[in-house]
């Protein structure tokens, strides 16, 4: 069975399909950690750059209700508070959303207890890559993302560099920008399949999810 025909089977129950790989000994829990290390060091290079206070896997536990902050920042010029979830891949879009509208809700008066950090504005963003998966998630789902995370590209750029107000949107981020060359892929396609010729074409590198 296709894991194709797994995946209409796990929808039409209204469950989730989960596929699990175990490589080599935890090698593969090394690698999802390094996808994730790279995205997260970018985001505090860039932010460190325009000014921002930064934490990293910022904890909270407000009555039973825990969780934590990939990235958090603070703007003190602007008292703008700053929650940053970083993903590879973009998944569970309903858990997503639900694991931000909580932090939203509770880490501002964490902070404020306990970093004297009383927000006039809390933005949100979500970071991943910029993989044709990850763009496919997001056109498939236009109105979802265009309420929920609307700003994309120069403007959340321009944002950080000078908050004005609250933001929130994707920051999709190239292999080009955490200094990764895509790699060249060699495939079969068509008559040259057919024939045992292959075809180089440039693609994205594989991606693996946190």
């Amino acid at each position: 069975m296709t894991v194709d025909s797994l995946d209409r089977i796990a929808s039409a129950l209204g469950a989730t399909l989960i596929v699990d790989i175990g490589y080599r000994g935890g090698l593969g829990d090394r690698l999802v950690d390094a996808a994730h290390a790279a995205l997260a060091d970018l985001v505090v290079r860039v932010l460190d750059r325009a000014g921002w206070q930064i934490e990293l896997e910022f904890g909270f536990n407000v009555f039973g209700e825990r969780g934590s902050v990939d990235v958090l920042a603070w703007h003190p010029a602007t008292r703008t508070l700053l929650i940053v979830e970083v993903k590879s891949r973009l998944l569970d879009l309903q858990e997503m959303l639900i694991a931000l509208a909580r932090k939203l809700r509770l880490v501002p008066e964490v902070v404020r207890e306990q970093r004297g950090w009383d927000a006039v504005h809390v933005a949100r963003l979500v970071v991943t890559y910029a993989s044709t998966e990850n763009k496919s998630v997001i056109a498939k789902h236009p109105a979802l993302f265009s309420k929920a995370l609307p700003a994309r590209g120069l403007s959340i750029r321009r944002w950080l560099r000078s908050p004005q107000g609250p933001i929130a949107g994707v920051w999709l981020v190239s292999p080009e920008a955490l200094g990764r060359r895509p790699r060249r892929w060699v495939v079969a396609r068509g008559a040259a399949a057919a024939h045992g010729r292959t075809i180089t074409s440039r693609g994205e590198p594989p991606l693996i999810d946190r």
